[in-house]
């Protein structure tokens, strides 16, 4: 009973942490959404223990590496959505560069004087 509560004041915790960090405007909707719904998840999973009992035994497990596992799996799943988007931000910001830097060239371009025959007197 213990493990589950500690489980389930993480979980809580977890939602106010996030609920904060999204209220400063630090943390998009889409992850504050996806974070809460974590959040929750733990929570209920705590709360649900008595559930993985069965499935703890088939796999010859407790329920705490059950959910250990469960919890690991769901983390690194996360890391590998987390490292899709930033590949996609860089790929954009790199795009963004690229074409500021060819605007840049052709504003400059545009400034440099020319030395037609009616500047140079001729």
């Amino acid at each position: 009973m213990k493990q589950e509560l500690v489980i389930a004041l993480g979980g809580v915790g977890l939602a106010i942490l996030v609920l904060f960090i999204a209220r400063r405007h630090l943390l998009t909707l889409r992850y504050t959404v996806g974070w809460v719904v974590l959040a929750v998840v733990m929570t209920l999973s705590a709360l649900l223990s008595g559930f993985v009992e069965p499935l703890a035994n088939a796999v010859g497990m407790t329920a705490t590496g059950v959910l250990l596992a469960l919890a690991s799996g769901t983390l690194l799943l996360i890391c590998i959505q987390l490292s899709i988007s930033v590949s996609g931000l860089s790929s954009q910001l790199r795009e963004l560069i690229e074409s500021e830097a060819l605007l840049r060239a052709q504003v400059e371009e545009m400034n440099l004087p020319t030395n037609s025959p009616e500047e140079s007197g001729g």
